[in-house]
């Protein structure tokens, strides 16, 4: 067991208090978006190697206190006090990752750990397959398109299914609402003083949703709206008019845990001009309440709205994007890796040991409330980290105690882990069968 040091990310959605009271800093107004935690290549923690103790519980002081020890900006060098964690696993895959593991995914760290804080709407995107992520990523590799490049959509050849677990009220949008509930949204706005290019964009919307198919209904809708330039001018003269809230039983708020009207309002004032805003209007809205989760699986169109949760996911940088956003939106990309089906949110309990899983093998998420000598639950490498209180991991004798913020490592082959104490502690780990334990 190693301890980390991890990368905050300041994206401009984040929010400026959550992940700085979580680490113990002073916020100074920057958007704190996003605590990595893992071996991403963007961002890998580091170990603590040279400060560990064994048996012992881990001064802090020596650090400059807990403020120091959860994580640095990520414009800032990471402390140079061990190796970074795609370095450390490089010198044992197996035994640090488990050989299930390393057969499964290869010689890395198949999962990441985040905390994200939004205070307001992340982009509208969806993520590949598997099969889809290997077909773009080749396919960009021989176009010569390089990995920064704003129009490259696949950064590597790997599925991202996500999974988020509410730490505050969440909102989210994930999926497409029932087709009548869309098209009776988008019904209201016809009620407006629109201009005639925007009464005519809207007939075409409308129209396109009472196409024969589901699926062709929702793929042209998104096409339309993410394609042509009259939607801009019927999200800015509906942002003007507003849009009057609806009883909780008009068909229109279907799927929606708010009126589409507040929808659009929120959006229209995180993004104004942006046509993304009637793509969110076709989504479900999920309002989770703390300790609830929701797993994201490839094809589903979503976006997080705000609110503070822990975020596990697969490995991977590959989003394709549908709005709200002023990076590349690639609409035939898009078109073809969406599942454009309508479907109820995929809401995630967990099992008796606490843990949640996704809809793949890349990641599991175990959350123990004031744990009692709880064996954790590893399938190969984990990383644990402290919300709140204080939690004491022990195996065969060596104790790493983690307060509010801080977090560690835990390699396939360690010995049965135990946690103990006043606080939360979530683990991430693979979604593999568990591995015999060693202790």
């Amino acid at each position: 067991m190693h301890r980390l040091h991890n990368t905050v990310k300041n994206f401009e959605w984040g929010s400026t208090d959550a992940i700085p009271a979580l680490l113990g800093t002073v916020p100074d107004g920057t958007p704190c978006a996003e605590l990595w935690l893992g071996a991403h290549p963007m961002s890998p923690s580091r170990l603590d190697v040279d400060r560990e103790t064994t048996g012992e519980r881990f001064r802090s002081d020596r650090l400059g206190g807990p403020s120091s020890a959860g994580a640095v900006v990520a414009t800032e060098a990471a402390p140079a006090s061990g190796p970074n964690l795609i370095e450390y696993l490089s010198g044992d895959p197996t035994g640090l990752l488990g050989q299930e593991s390393v057969d499964s995914f290869g010689a890395r760290l198949p999962f990441l750990l985040k905390v994200l804080s939004a205070r307001k709407a992340l982009s509208i995107q969806v993520h590949p397959n598997r099969e889809q992520a290997r077909a773009g990523f080749a396919a960009e590799e021989a176009a010569g398109i390089t990995l920064d490049a704003p129009d490259r959509n696949y950064k590597d050849a790997s599925a991202k299914p996500e999974l988020i677990h509410a730490l505050t009220d969440f909102h989210a949008l994930t999926g497409f609402r029932p087709r009548k509930a869309v098209r009776a949204t988008f019904e209201r706005m016809l009620s407006q003083p629109l201009t005639p290019p925007s009464l005519d964009f809207l007939g075409s919307v409308i129209g396109a949703l009472r196409s024969i198919g589901e699926a062709k209904a929702f793929s042209r809708a998104v096409e339309l709206v993410l394609g042509d330039p009259r939607a801009t001018g019927l999200v800015d003269e509906v942002a003007v008019h507003g849009l009057a809230e609806l009883p909780d039983r008009h068909v229109s708020r279907l799927g929606s845990a708010v009126d589409p009207a507040q929808t659009f309002c929120e959006l229209v004032s995180d993004y104004p001009h942006d046509p993304g805003v009637l793509v969110g209007l076709m989504l479900n809205r999920v309002h989770l309440q703390p300790g609830e989760a929701l797993a994201m699986d490839a094809g589903v169109l979503h976006a997080y709205l705000f609110g503070t949760g822990i975020e596990i996911m697969a490995s991977s940088d590959n989003v394709l994007r549908g709005g709200l956003t002023s990076k590349h939106v690639d609409i035939e990309q898009l078109s073809k890796i969406a599942d454009f089906r309508a479907g109820m949110p995929r809401m995630v309990e967990p099992d008796r040991a606490g843990v949640l899983f996704g809809a793949t093998e890349d990641f599991a998420l175990q959350s123990l409330r004031c744990p009692r000598n709880t064996q954790l639950e590893r399938r190969g490498a984990a990383i644990a980290l402290c919300t709140s209180g204080t939690v004491t991991l022990t195996s065969l004798g060596t104790s790493i105690t983690l307060e509010r913020g801080q977090s560690a490592f835990i390699a396939a082959n360690e010995p049965m882990v135990t946690a103990d104490g006043h606080g939360d502690l979530f683990v991430a780990t693979t979604g593999l069968e568990p591995a015999p334990s060693l202790g």
